[in-house]
């Protein structure tokens, strides 16, 4: 999903405000065909992405469920506004709200329209209009701009913003202390 994820953000950057910055570095020729190989990565990378958002879906919609201290976390910002440790459940509701939101939500909204661009829209009628066309554009540029941006924060986080999440990620394991230091309902849970 990481993988799927960064390589249509990137090429959709550089789709939708490439020919800012790219073009005039490339010239038009070399940027015209680069354009091509980054549609085509994009086009062929949406189906796959879409895929992975349905799996994890599928794995963790159980996990993310409302719980115990989620209320509380949320009041506080995950402790920012309250300046203490908020207890918390496998996962916390900022994470939850990632999911549910960022990922799930978001991710079908771009999926969608996705779909009608690259004009293989199964089990459904549509007419390929211009109109369409630039509804689905629109609905598809502005739905990956919001992840895109909450995707950073998500990244920061997960990799050099919070010691110790990274290797969470590579492995799916995480020490005992870390996991009571971040996730601490579910560490007492696990040792009940």
């Amino acid at each position: 999903m990481a993988f799927s994820f960064l390589a249509l953000a990137i090429t959709g950057l550089l789709i939708l405000y490439g020919k800012y910055f790219a073009m005039p570095l490339m010239g038009g020729m070399a940027y015209g065909s680069f354009l091509n190989v980054c549609k085509n990565i994009h086009n062929f990378t949406g189906p796959v992405f879409t895929i992975c958002i349905l799996v994890f879906f599928l794995l963790f919609a159980h996990k993310n469920l409302p719980g115990k201290g989620d209320l509380e976390w949320l009041m506080s910002f995950g402790g920012i506004f309250s300046g203490k440790h908020v207890p918390a459940g496998f996962f916390n509701m900022g994470e939850k709200f990632w999911f549910w939101f960022g990922m799930t939500f978001l991710g079908l909204v771009i999926s969608a329209p996705g779909f009608v661009l690259d004009m293989i829209v199964p089990f459904m009628t549509i007419e390929y209009t211009r109109g369409t066309m630039q509804i689905a554009n629109i609905i598809h540029s502005s739905a990956a701009i919001l992840m895109s941006a909450m995707a950073m924060g998500h990244i920061y986080i997960g990799t050099i913003g919070m010691q110790g999440s990274i290797d969470g990620m590579k492995t799916g394991y995480v020490d005992a202390t870390w996991a009571k230091e971040h996730h601490e309902l579910w560490y007492d849970k696990l040792n009940k």
